[in-house]
């Protein structure tokens, strides 16, 4: 390492300013660490402040403490600045959360600045790793303002949380950038793929009210010939989510960009062929279907305000993950230019229609965002970059139902739960008659709530780093992964785990998964998706339910706790509360067997002789349960009684183990 730099030595490092690495770094301080959140950029909060302007889930409970509490005070903000009847209030409580993106600034600083024993340091970023084996000792920093001194840090847990996975790929552990073949994983959507869109609700069984989520507008139809599902380096376009308002009292109109061509943007509607019987202006760099009756599209947000989803760039991303800080800044400059050219254009260029034009004139920057940057976002969207491959690989048919039971397949680590659909934007600028660009799809019919792993937050060969944002898992998968409310949670997830090992005096990639998932119930995480169980209200029946969740115990999205215990379920329970206080579980294989199990005609079994099964089956040391658990009356046990008593053993299991 150089000399004369500064040096600081902590217990956890925190790589990225992003939702996930606020969240991380948070954590870990609350929980008595002490903590340095390095960010690259002189503004913290990643894309929840820089113009996305929507919580972008399916899932709407309470899923991780920290999440919460930033949804909670966003919400707080409106209510008490505007009035519980305001329409800004209304906006805000939006089926997904809608919010400007100096409010959600404001939150998080906020939380900062509220947290003890958390230092910040930026904008910096690091150029060199120093490893002993398994382990990371230091971490050289530098600044992107000239002249400043570099700063190494030494800590107990690095945790990088950029979206770029750079301190990972600094420390040598492997990662992906691109697309994998079909036959990599088996995934019936990767590589080289051409889809259509079709529009109604998604999925199916959210519209049916069967399943307790949301439902999205879009899901992929058709696969189109030319989809090889050849793997590639290409990855998802990259844009600016361009905060816009409508309202003239704060609006600032759109100006000439100084390097504006319109010839760029002409091909919009000087282009066109037939597809699915409508007509689509061309660009090489732009779709927009019918200009004619083209409307702004992007999430209604408070105070008259849109977040512009519109200008994505495909293709000069490509060399964006692996590139240096000064590539990086030219290819966000292609970006930017091109984002306030096209609205320049479609504002005022002759051959844009005059109606079209009539009404993207209503819309400006506004004067209350991004002051320091003439308004425009200090961040573009970087919605994949790299992503590690750690010691599992999350792939497309863990976000679908697996095929013995009805949910996604269970993890014994799960430490978090997706929800939102597996999505893609357009990877190359090429397409098949009637189709969508190379690489786009959305899957909102096939994603269903699943379960990720701790694993694939390790890398395999490094005890002391977890990457919660650029996680291990293939292009296809990724995309239910990497929507922030997902991301904040594995990013507190991290610093929940970082704390759990300086606790048990290991590293984090030594620590029990059971021990982990134990300390997060018991805090209000969420680890799987229930249609009828949510935690974080103290509930002691929904921390059993998310706990044993993971444990096969329950085969589809229903917990059903108030149902009585029927004695086949009650006697599978038992043998799995025994194998799994034996660490000798296959949590697919208990849940295949519930699920079998359930077409067969049971009878409600009383407490007194669940408690009897329990204590029938061995422990971890082959002798009877020595159970803790009375049996107050002969009545029949409920379900949720039944997970109950099972949680408490393992508690005594743990209690035992400190």
């Amino acid at each position: 390492m150089a000399n004369n730099r500064n040096i600081s030595e902590v217990d956890l490092a925190v790589f990225g300013g992003t939702p996930a690495g606020i969240a991380a770094a948070v954590r870990g301080a609350r929980q008595g660490l002490d903590v340095v959140l390095i960010s690259a950029y002189e503004h913290i909060g990643g894309m929840l402040t820089n113009g996305l302007g929507v919580m972008d889930r399916l899932y709407t409970g309470r899923r991780a403490p920290i999440f919460d509490e930033i949804v909670d005070g966003i919400i707080d903000y409106y209510r008490q600045t505007y009035g519980a009847n305001s329409q800004q209030l209304k906006d805000c409580i939006d089926t997904r959360l809608t919010y400007e993106p100096h409010i959600a600034e404001l939150v998080l600083n906020k939380l900062i600045d509220n947290t003890q024993n958390l230092a910040v340091l930026k904008p910096y970023f690091p150029t060199e790793v120093q490893r002993t084996r398994n382990q990371i000792d230091e971490v050289q920093f530098q600044s992107r303002v000239s002249g400043v001194t570099g700063h190494d840090i030494k800590a107990t847990t690095f945790i990088d949380a950029s979206y770029e996975g750079d301190l990972a790929a600094l420390a040598d552990v492997p990662y992906r950038v691109g697309r994998e073949s079909r036959r990599e994983f088996n995934e019936p959507h990767a590589g080289r793929i051409f889809t259509t869109h079709g529009f109604g609700a998604y999925p199916l069984e959210a519209a049916e009210g069967t399943l307790k989520l949301d439902t999205f507008p879009v899901t992929s139809q058709l696969i189109f010939s030319g989809s090889t599902g050849d793997g590639d380096k290409a990855i998802q376009a990259y844009t600016y989510r361009v905060c816009l308002t409508s309202d003239p009292e704060i609006q600032i109109p759109i100006k000439c960009p100084p390097e504006y061509d319109r010839n760029k943007y002409v091909g919009v509607v000087e282009s066109e062929h037939e597809s699915r019987g409508k007509k689509h202006y061309l660009k090489s760099q732009l779709v927009v279907e019918d200009v004619k009756n083209y409307r702004i599209r992007g999430a209604r947000i408070p105070n008259s305000k849109i977040s512009w989803n519109d200008p994505n760039l495909p293709e000069i991303n490509h060399a964006y993950p692996e590139a240096d800080w000064d590539q990086r800044s030219d290819i966000a400059r292609q970006h930017k230019e091109h984002a306030l050219g096209l609205l320049y254009f479609l504002q005022n260029d002759d051959a844009v229609p005059e109606n079209v034009r009539d009404d993207m004139k209503k819309w400006g920057m506004p004067h209350d965002e991004f002051a320091d940057t003439s308004h425009f976002p200090w961040e573009m969207y970087v919605r994949e970059a790299r992503r590690i491959v750690g010691r599992y690989v999350f792939t497309e048919q863990d976000a679908s139902l697996a095929s013995s039971f009805g949910r996604t397949p269970i993890h014994n680590d799960s430490i978090a739960l997706a929800d939102w659909p597996m999505d893609s934007h357009e990877c190359r600028l090429e397409r098949q008659p009637g189709s969508l660009y190379d690489g786009k799809f959305l899957l909102s019919e096939k994603t269903r709530p699943s379960q990720i792993p701790y694993r694939t937050l390790l890398p395999k060969e490094i005890e002391n780093l977890i990457v919660p944002v650029c996680i291990s898992a293939t292009h296809v998968a990724y995309g239910t992964i990497r929507v922030e409310p997902v991301l904040m949670q594995l990013g507190e997830v991290a610093g929940f785990a970082a704390a759990v090992a300086k606790e048990q005096n290991v590293s984090p990639g030594q620590i029990s998964a059971e021990s982990l998932q134990h300390r997060l119930v018991e805090n209000g995480f969420a680890l799987t998706f229930f249609n009828d169980a949510e935690i974080g209200n103290g509930d002691r029946r929904s921390v059993a339910m998310q706990y044993l969740g993971t444990k096969g115990f329950f085969p589809d999205y229903d917990a059903r706790a108030d149902d009585q215990l029927t004695n086949g379920t009650a006697e599978l329970w038992a043998k799995a509360c025994s194998s799994l206080l034996r660490d000798d579980h296959d949590s697919n294989y208990i849940a295949r067997r519930i699920h079998e199990l359930q077409s067969e005609t049971d009878i409600p079994i009383k407490r007194s002789e669940f408690i009897d099964l329990l204590e029938q089956e061995p422990d971890s040391d082959g002798t009877k349960l020595d159970s803790p658990l009375v049996a107050e009356s002969d009545r029949i046990i409920t379900r949720g009684e039944a997970i109950e008593l099972i949680y408490a053993l393992f508690q005594k299991k743990l209690s035992r183990s400190k």
